[in-house]
């Protein structure tokens, strides 16, 4: 296993360095030119997409969810599927990262609050998946925490600052395929045995041991309508799929990738489904449910394949989210202007380190973090999409909205469940949304 590790690590490396070689300004560093392939972008999109919450989080959430944890993935597809009529507009008015976006539609001021918010939020959940991928290579290798943590920072901050864009969109695309053959070997032989001695399991036992698809009594059609809110709505007005999304040559070639990769997201979803349904029947399962699974199944030579998958998974993530904050920074303090590389590089250099900082100290941070996305989605979402519907506000309505939505949105979050009835936390969640809407409505231009 080590050796595979390391092998992994060093081609990552390689492509860094040949993708640096090949940066001669900002608009190679922060969107590879604006000359992506629809290939490499939806690449991108699905590996970034296919993160540590979603198939980790997804795979453990099996004896409480069952079949239903394939909506995660379903959920992510459908918000993608939505953002493709507006991919056009979008593109078209964005520049190099979502506050760029905001002052195209309103103006300065909502610009300011997006690019102080989401840096924010997003350093956390860079910190997260470094608590995840260290996680992950304690489990396959000898290597104590911190050591791990620090490797894992070490080496996605190390190819983002070296070559942007240009790194994250060709180690994304290897991330993805490796993400998706690791899903399928562990799925493939979960089903029809051949693993380490472990017997096949038949389909219709594997269902009959936990709850059922599409819902059952841990997620209701309230569930679904509130993930699609809080989650879904992130794939379609989120800061790290409009990232993707400026990095294609045109807008065809936009809207291409954004299909490709809802496409590829179905199939791996009701994969990510089974594997959750499969992990019901394991007992004495420590750490994250997939490892155990493929632990069991597995032959022996196909283990460091799935670890380097998992990695991948984690990996993917953290170098966009990280990109992406970094992007939002520089432009804020107009780092880069100029075309000073050395400047942005540094800004994610320090990103990466705070993030692994909080990665040392606070090691269980990963679900209170991932909060983040649905603060994010109650802030932000409405106001993108409104723009984007080619419909006017005052700016300082806007400023209004994406505050009262993001102040709603972590209430409900944060509430305690059964403190004012059992959906309190949800009717915040929806009415972080409602209230976002109408804030804007009052303060929309004719």
């Amino acid at each position: 296993m080590n050796i595979a590790l390391i092998v992994y690590l060093v081609f990552l490396i390689a492509i860094a360095a040949r993708s640096a070689r090949r940066v001669r300004d900002i608009p190679d560093f922060f969107v590879a030119r604006k000359g992506a392939s629809a290939k490499a972008v939806a690449g991108s999109l699905v590996a970034t997409i296919l993160g540590g919450s979603a198939v980790i989080g997804a795979v453990d959430s099996g004896s409480r969810l069952g079949g239903a944890a394939s909506w995660f993935m379903l959920v992510g597809a459908l918000g993608l599927v939505a953002l493709i009529p507006f991919a056009g507009r979008a593109y078209s008015h964005g520049k190099y990262a979502l506050p760029d976006l905001v002052e195209n539609l309103y103006g300065k001021g909502p610009r300011l609050v997006a690019s102080l918010v989401i840096p924010i939020a997003w350093t956390g959940i860079v910190a997260a998946q470094i608590i995840a991928a260290a996680k992950l290579l304690m489990t396959f290798t000898l290597l104590s925490y911190t050591a791990a943590a620090v490797i894992a920072a070490a080496v996605f901050t190390g190819y983002t600052l070296a070559g942007g864009q240009l790194s994250i969109l060709r180690t994304d695309f290897l991330q993805a395929c490796l993400i998706i053959l690791g899903l399928l070997f562990v799925a493939g032989f979960a089903l029809f045995g051949g693993g380490s001695g472990v017997e096949a399991r038949s389909l219709s036992e594997i269902l009959q041991q936990a709850p059922t698809f599409p819902f059952n009594t841990n997620f209701t059609p309230l569930d679904l309508f509130l993930l699609i809110l809080t989650y879904g709505t992130t794939y379609t007005a989120g800061p790290d799929i409009f990232s993707r999304m400026f990095c294609a040559k045109d807008t065809a070639t936009a809207k291409k990738a954004v299909a490709m990769a809802a496409a590829t997201l179905v199939p791996v979803a009701f994969v990510i489904g089974f594997l959750a349904v499969y992990g019901v029947g394991l007992e004495n399962v420590q750490g994250a449910r997939i490892t155990s699974i493929a632990s069991q199944v597995l032959p022996a030579p196909l283990i460091p394949l799935i670890a380097l998958a998992l990695l991948s998974v984690v990996l993917s993530s953290a170098d966009t989210t990280l990109l992406s904050s970094s992007v939002i920074i520089c432009r804020l303090f107009r780092l880069g202007e100029g075309g000073r590389i050395s400047r942005a590089r540094l800004v994610i250099l320090l990103n990466g380190v705070v993030a692994l900082l909080l990665a040392l100290v606070f090691t269980d941070i990963i679900g209170t973090l991932l909060l983040a996305l649905a603060v994010y989605a109650g802030a932000f979402t409405v106001p993108i999409l409104w723009g984007l519907l080619g419909l006017r506000a005052k700016p300082k309505f806007v400023a209004a909205a994406i505050v009262a939505g993001g102040a709603l949105a972590l209430a409900g979050k944060l509430c305690p469940a059964g403190m004012l009835g059992s959906h309190t936390g949800d009717i915040l969640m929806i009415s972080a949304f409602a209230v976002n809407a109408a804030i804007l409505a009052l303060g929309r231009k004719r």
